[in-house]
Protein backbone atom coordinates (compact mmCIF):
# COMPACT_ATOMS: atom_id res chain seq x y z
CA UNK A 1 0.00 0.00 0.00
CA UNK A 2 1.27 3.24 -0.89
CA UNK A 3 0.65 6.56 1.15
CA UNK A 4 0.97 10.08 1.01
CA UNK A 5 1.23 12.15 4.16
CA UNK A 6 0.02 15.26 4.54
CA UNK A 7 1.36 17.88 6.94
CA UNK A 8 -2.30 19.70 8.53
CA UNK A 9 -0.28 22.20 10.80
CA UNK A 10 2.05 24.01 8.05
CA UNK A 11 0.52 27.58 7.22
CA UNK A 12 1.17 28.73 4.06
CA UNK A 13 3.51 32.01 4.30
CA UNK A 14 1.69 34.63 2.92
CA UNK A 15 -1.93 33.99 3.96
CA UNK A 16 -1.33 31.91 7.30
CA UNK A 17 -3.69 29.51 6.09
CA UNK A 18 -3.58 25.80 6.87
CA UNK A 19 -4.25 24.29 3.96
CA UNK A 20 -3.19 20.32 4.66
CA UNK A 21 -6.78 19.14 5.15
CA UNK A 22 -8.11 20.74 1.98
CA UNK A 23 -5.12 19.20 -0.17
CA UNK A 24 -5.72 15.69 1.37
CA UNK A 25 -9.27 16.31 0.32
CA UNK A 26 -8.40 17.26 -2.84
CA UNK A 27 -5.74 14.09 -3.11
CA UNK A 28 -8.36 11.76 -2.34
CA UNK A 29 -11.01 13.01 -4.59
CA UNK A 30 -8.34 13.13 -7.73
CA UNK A 31 -7.30 9.49 -6.35
CA UNK A 32 -10.35 8.19 -6.78
CA UNK A 33 -11.67 5.61 -9.04
CA UNK A 34 -13.51 8.20 -11.19
CA UNK A 35 -10.14 10.16 -11.79
CA UNK A 36 -7.45 7.25 -11.31
CA UNK A 37 -9.06 3.68 -11.54
CA UNK A 38 -5.50 2.50 -12.17
CA UNK A 39 -4.34 4.42 -8.44
CA UNK A 40 -7.40 4.23 -6.45
CA UNK A 41 -6.92 1.26 -4.18
CA UNK A 42 -3.38 1.35 -4.17
CA UNK A 43 -2.91 4.70 -2.12
CA UNK A 44 -4.45 6.23 0.66
CA UNK A 45 -4.29 9.83 1.72
CA UNK A 46 -3.64 10.86 5.36
CA UNK A 47 -2.85 14.17 7.20
CA UNK A 48 -0.42 14.32 10.15
CA UNK A 49 0.25 17.20 12.53
CA UNK A 50 3.75 17.83 11.75
CA UNK A 51 6.61 16.62 9.73
CA UNK A 52 8.75 19.00 10.80
CA UNK A 53 9.11 20.44 7.67
CA UNK A 54 8.67 24.28 9.07
CA UNK A 55 10.55 25.93 7.32
CA UNK A 56 8.89 25.27 3.92
CA UNK A 57 5.49 24.75 3.91
CA UNK A 58 3.43 22.89 3.34
CA UNK A 59 5.17 19.44 3.42
CA UNK A 60 3.65 16.21 1.64
CA UNK A 61 5.77 12.82 1.96
CA UNK A 62 5.26 9.68 0.27
CA UNK A 63 6.01 6.29 1.29
CA UNK A 64 5.35 2.31 0.35
CA UNK A 65 6.70 -0.82 1.87
CA UNK A 66 10.38 -1.46 -0.18
CA UNK A 67 10.51 2.05 -1.58
CA UNK A 68 12.83 4.85 -1.35
CA UNK A 69 10.16 7.50 0.89
CA UNK A 70 10.07 11.27 -0.47
CA UNK A 71 9.49 14.77 1.18
CA UNK A 72 8.73 17.63 -0.27
CA UNK A 73 8.26 21.29 0.43
CA UNK A 74 7.06 24.42 0.07
CA UNK A 75 3.54 22.83 -1.86
CA UNK A 76 1.39 25.06 -3.10
CA UNK A 77 -2.24 22.77 -1.95
CA UNK A 78 -3.52 24.19 -5.80
CA UNK A 79 -1.26 24.86 -8.18
CA UNK A 80 1.03 21.97 -6.94
CA UNK A 81 -2.40 19.30 -6.64
CA UNK A 82 -1.90 17.70 -10.19
CA UNK A 83 1.45 17.26 -10.14
CA UNK A 84 1.64 15.63 -6.66
CA UNK A 85 -1.23 12.83 -8.78
CA UNK A 86 1.31 12.88 -11.29
CA UNK A 87 4.55 12.25 -9.07
CA UNK A 88 1.67 8.90 -7.28
CA UNK A 89 1.40 7.68 -10.94
CA UNK A 90 5.07 7.31 -11.49
CA UNK A 91 5.48 6.11 -7.57
CA UNK A 92 3.54 3.28 -7.79
CA UNK A 93 5.70 2.41 -11.01
CA UNK A 94 8.76 2.46 -9.45
CA UNK A 95 10.14 -1.28 -8.23
CA UNK A 96 12.27 0.78 -5.47
CA UNK A 97 10.83 4.12 -5.76
CA UNK A 98 13.71 5.41 -6.92
CA UNK A 99 13.96 8.06 -9.30
CA UNK A 100 16.24 11.07 -10.30
CA UNK A 101 14.86 14.83 -10.49
CA UNK A 102 14.03 15.07 -13.99
CA UNK A 103 11.75 12.28 -14.26
CA UNK A 104 9.41 13.82 -11.05
CA UNK A 105 6.51 16.33 -12.28
CA UNK A 106 8.03 19.70 -12.74
CA UNK A 107 6.68 22.09 -10.22
CA UNK A 108 7.85 19.29 -7.50
CA UNK A 109 11.73 19.46 -9.23
CA UNK A 110 12.88 22.01 -6.72
CA UNK A 111 10.65 20.92 -3.94
CA UNK A 112 12.24 18.00 -3.05
CA UNK A 113 13.41 17.78 1.01
CA UNK A 114 14.50 14.64 0.96
CA UNK A 115 14.34 10.79 -0.62
CA UNK A 116 15.18 8.61 2.10
CA UNK A 117 15.80 4.69 0.45
CA UNK A 118 14.40 1.91 1.90
CA UNK A 119 14.91 -0.04 5.02
CA UNK A 120 17.48 -2.64 4.11
CA UNK A 121 15.63 -4.75 6.76
CA UNK A 122 12.66 -6.16 6.17
CA UNK A 123 9.59 -5.40 7.63
CA UNK A 124 9.78 -8.29 9.91
CA UNK A 125 12.65 -7.37 11.65
CA UNK A 126 14.61 -10.72 10.73
CA UNK A 127 17.70 -10.59 8.91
Amino acid sequence: MHQIIVCTLCRDVPTGVRSGESLCSELRSRLSAHHEPELAHGFTVEGVACMAGCARPLTVAFQAPGKAAYLFGSIDAEADAGDLVRFARLYASLADGWCNSGQRPPRLAGKTLARIPASAKPADGNP
